[in-house]
């Protein structure tokens, strides 16, 4: 289980859990001494420990390394003696080492299932063979009663020869036993029952995973009297009396005696042969390649622990609530965090998306007048008044932009003109607005006489005036804003294919002004006028001179 504990070790770090049974004087944890240190390379990661007469028995946590995956002898001195072999394809997740009731029979725990494991198991096993070694270790498949994956670490073997398992677990740890005798390599499982719950007191003992560490059950062994279990955890020890053989009723009812252990990541512990002395060892996978794999003896504790009453727990805790987090409320405190996340990328992505979908802005967004008038860009101060020169807001024409066609071409939208080329005014005059009829020389739109005081688009002369001043596009022989003299600016009349836009001189010249442009630049029988004006040969073009309406085209 060194994968699944030290994924829990970072977390609980992070946190930096640190729960202390207030009310409850912490015993010391007396340094373990050193019984020898195991060199050989490929026992650094052990969970099950027996001793012998003649010297030590280690298996490795689960591991995928075939020289690893073996029950390994060792000498009093810790030195190895010989490797025994599985048979079949080996054990999956190996946790804990039993010896049974008469010492002959070595039990091996097949039975972590880490969970993190990206797939549980459905079954478990155990192992046996020969405490000598002299035969290869030969299988047992049990599952749990309800189906359901747990991880554990530790066995006992009752008087009767039947396995008795505790899980590992942060709250109440789980006792099952088999609900009939073990056959040797059966394919069918043979069921578990659930035989009760323990909760290990609650300790101060410092260990690598604090809180979670000191109730993980990591390890089990039974005394070679049988009088005796102990259970130990990443922190302590805890020996409970077992009288006649009921271990199960030992764990669930009786007062445990702590001793506080020093291991640095203890796994594995057993009893001496002579049963007075506790033995550990650590996995120290995780610790790095400095980190001494040694075996150490404890003297078991007659301090009975005692847990704290739930008055006095509650009246001088006075710790944080990060500090009264368990493994499991962790758990559940990243899986949120984690799902929040998820769900706020989700938002960010579908509101980018819908921005990018947005219809762009319309029209009356883009000009940026109010109620959708022109008034802001065009400067006017009444809803479109001072639109083209200070004239009425007009209905726009759907037509504009585009060139007349034959529907176009009706008296409606074309007037004559005197031969000078200037749009003839009907329109009012932008100084008073009176209309003046054909004579008029109000300065409008596009053409028309040049103004005695120059408007935007235009602004007749007053009457009886010689005209004074020039409008942007056209006006009567005045110079245009927009450069060039009168008529260089296309006015409202269609020029001759090919010619100028405007009349000739300073004459006339308004925006497509019908004036008379270079010789040779027309299409004959285009429909429009010619240079002397009157209508084109289809009787259907404007006179010379002739141009546009306003309301016709802007």
């Amino acid at each position: 289980m060194r994968r699944s504990v030290s994924s829990i070790a970072a977390l609980v770090g992070l946190v930096g859990i640190s729960l202390v049974a207030s009310g409850t004087a912490a015993l010391a944890a007396q340094p373990g001494k050193k019984v020898c240190a195991i060199k050989d390379p490929r026992l650094r990661e052990l969970s099950g420990l027996v001793a012998t007469d003649t010297g030590y028995i280690v298996i490795n946590d689960g591991t995928e390394v075939a020289s690893r995956k073996q029950v390994f002898y060792l000498d009093k001195n810790c030195k190895g003696t010989k490797a025994v072999q599985y048979s079949g394809d080996g054990p999956f997740d190996t946790e804990d080492l039993a010896l049974s009731a008469d010492g002959k029979t070595l039990w091996i725990a097949d039975i972590g299932d880490n969970v993190t494991s990206s797939e549980r198991r459905s079954r478990v096993a155990l192992w046996s063979m020969p405490v000598d070694g002299s035969k290869k270790p030969v299988l047992h498949r049990l599952r749990y009663p309800d189906g359901k994956p747990r991880d554990a670490e530790a066995l006992l073997m009752a008087d009767d020869g039947s396995p008795v398992i505790v899980t590992k677990s942060t709250g109440k740890a789980e006792i099952f036993t088999a609900d009939a005798k073990l056959p040797t390599d059966n394919a069918e499982p043979v069921p578990m029952k659930a035989a009760g719950e323990i909760t290990v007191p609650k300790t101060a003992t410092e260990n690598p995973l604090q809180a979670a560490g000191r109730i993980a059950v990591t390890g089990a062994a039974r005394s070679p009297d049988g009088t005796r279990v102990v259970l130990r955890t990443y922190a302590d020890a805890f020996e409970f009396d077992v009288t006649g053989g009921d271990i199960v009723k030992a764990l669930t009812t009786g007062k445990p005696r702590v001793t506080p252990l020093t291991d640095p990541f203890g796994e594995a512990i057993t009893y001496t042969p002579d049963g007075g002395t506790f033995l550990t060892v650590s996995d120290v996978g995780s610790l790095g390649d400095d980190a001494e794999v040694d075996i150490l003896s404890y003297v078991p504790s007659k301090t009975v622990a005692a847990d704290v009453p739930d008055e006095t727990e509650k009246a001088t805790d006075t710790r944080s609530w990060m500090d009264k987090l368990t493994l499991t409320d962790i758990t559940y405190l990243v899986a949120g965090v984690g799902v929040l996340g998820a769900i706020l990328v989700g938002f960010g992505i579908f509101g980018i998306v819908r921005a990018r979908r947005r219809p762009p802005v319309g029209d009356a967004g883009r000009r940026g007048g109010k109620g959708g008038d022109d008034a802001g860009r065009r400067g006017g101060k009444d809803g479109g008044q001072g639109r083209r020169g200070g004239g009425p807001e007009r209905e726009r024409d759907p037509r504009v932009g585009r060139q007349p066609g034959p529907e176009d071409q009706s008296d409606a939208h074309f007037v004559s003109a005197p031969d000078s080329g200037r749009r003839a005014g009907n329109q009012p005059d932008a100084a008073d607005g009176r209309s003046r009829g054909r004579q008029d020389k109000s300065g409008s739109v596009y053409g028309g006489n040049r103004p005695s005081r120059g408007a935007v688009y235009g602004a007749g002369a007053s009457a009886g005036s010689g005209g004074g001043g020039g409008a942007v596009y056209g006006g009567d022989g005045g110079r245009s804003v927009a450069g060039g003299h009168g008529g260089d600016l296309p006015s409202a009349g269609r020029p001759p294919a090919g010619g100028h836009g405007g009349g000739r001189g300073r004459t006339g010249g308004g925006s497509y002004s019908a004036g008379p442009g270079p010789a040779g630049n027309r299409r004959a029988n285009d429909g429009y006028a010619d240079e002397r004006g009157g209508r084109g040969p289809d009787g259907r073009g404007p006179a010379a001179g002739g141009g546009y309406r306003d309301n016709g085209y802007r």
